[in-house]
């Protein structure tokens, strides 16, 4: 299959084909999904066309940011130009929420337009909600070990703020508890227990990753949320490493919110994320930044300011929408491939590289030991080398990846994703013999 008759599939086109879209640039639709029953190879390397990596170069850190598509560059840029032909201060209203319909489906069943903010980033959205709920002093927040500066630097400032109280856990990645129903079976949802245990009465949130950045540990997500519920404690998740790869269900699995940078596993632009709110949980967060687009009507003269009655009231201000145009098209080209099918490609490579790395002595693999609590990202270390030494080595090899220094883990992380196939994983594979063997 060549590139051109691929992307006419998915109804994409590039370069100056793009310049016609005029005002009807966000709505472009497609229902074809491509057949991917044919031969997976070919259909693999044609969407690894799609990425402009230099030849011989390997690109192993999706988990850090993803590679926009060239067509999603063409269209942005093309569109760049007719938007500056007619400048506009503000952004169309109804092509931004024909984008939250589709962010709202992407999160799972039930979740509605109105619960969605589209906000830069993880970052961002993260501040939302703990700038935004009435946090005291003495309150305490759940999370792990294993988080984002993104969320850990913004939990430090509550606590040098607010007087937040930090609680946290090592997430268990070897071990687990016996369960009932199988107690010879070792299981991950030994973090649940570990969850539990921390809180007590002043327990206000539980804000945890869904897929960790460090080791990509998948955490009983749906368990823990029922545990929150149950216990009237809010419960948050850090998603920048799941959504594209894998599929959401944040209201099965009582998410009162997530977050996530669409810059990664979605392929879109830097500076382009979701928010989302639970409706029955937007009161409680009270926008600390806004501007036009967050009220619905104000009086300076009466001293009056109505909110949004939506996630919106989290949105303010002038954007640049030429990004959330890409992210748009980035999130059609994944829907087309499928996510299931992206996610059974991925982790396919991710497994066949963890067994490649247990064949290797003096490599120690930090990823779960559990293939249901595993996913794309496998993260290593090389006893008596450092992440630099062999992040470094790895590099000269025109190979990259991505020191975990989170949690002391002194490792290395490899991410997969669909531009990926196993020619990367046996020359990352072979790279790490030679560090191992230097």
């Amino acid at each position: 299959m060549k590139r051109k008759n691929f992307l006419a599939s998915l109804g994409l086109l590039t370069g100056s084909a793009l310049t016609g879209f005029g005002k009807d640039i966000y709505s472009r639709q497609t229902s074809h999904v491509p057949n991917l029953n044919g031969p997976l190879e070919d259909i693999w390397s044609v969407i690894r066309e799609e990425f402009s990596f230099p030849e011989g170069y390997v690109y192993l850190n999706t988990g850090g940011i993803g590679s926009v598509p060239r067509h999603v560059r063409s269209l942005v840029s093309d569109a760049w130009f007719q938007l500056e032909s007619n400048p506009t201060p503000g952004h169309d209203l109804n092509k931004w929420n024909s984008l939250k319909k589709e962010v709202a489906t992407l999160m799972g069943p039930g979740v509605d337009q109105q619960e969605i903010a589209l906000i830069s980033s993880a970052t961002e959205g993260i501040n939302i909600i703990l700038n935004g709920l009435p946090l005291q002093k003495g309150d305490e927040v759940i999370t792990t070990l294993h988080e984002h500066p993104a969320l850990n630097v913004p939990l430090l400032n509550q606590l040098k703020r607010r007087g937040v109280v930090i609680r946290f856990f090592e997430p268990d990645r070897k071990t687990g508890f016996n369960n009932i129903f199988e107690p010879d079976r070792k299981t991950g949802f030994n973090n649940i227990k570990l969850t539990d245990s921390l809180i007590n009465k002043k327990t206000r949130l539980i804000f945890l990753s869904h897929r960790t950045t460090t080791t990509g540990q998948l955490l009983p997500v749906k368990e823990i949320g029922e545990l929150a519920k149950g216990k009237n404690i809010w419960f948050a998740l850090d998603g920048a490493q799941a959504p594209g790869s894998m599929p959401i269900d944040v209201k099965g699995w009582n998410a009162d919110f997530y977050t996530f940078s669409s810059h990664k596993w979605v392929l879109a632009p830097r500076r382009t994320g979701v928010l989302y709110v639970a409706k029955e949980k937007q009161d409680a967060v009270t926008p600390t930044t806004v501007g036009a687009y967050s009220d619905n009507g104000y009086s300076i003269k009466d001293g009056t300011l109505n909110f949004q009655k939506s996630a919106q009231r989290y949105e303010y201000g002038t954007v640049n929408e030429l990004l959330y145009l890409g992210f748009q098209a980035s999130l059609k080209f994944i829907n087309s491939i499928g996510i299931p099918a992206i996610r059974e490609h991925n982790e396919f490579l991710s497994e066949r590289f963890r067994d490649e790395l247990e064949k290797i002595k003096g490599c120690e693999i930090l990823s779960p030991d559990e293939r249901e609590f595993r996913s794309s990202m496998i993260t290593f270390r090389i006893p008596g080398k450092s992440l630099n030494d062999i992040s470094g080595a790895m590099g000269k090899d025109n190979i990259r990846v991505r020191p975990v220094s989170e949690a002391d883990l002194n490792g290395v992380r490899i991410s997969f994703h669909l531009y990926n196939n196993e020619n990367d994983l046996d020359r990352a594979v072979e790279s790490i013999k030679k560090i191992v063997n230097t």
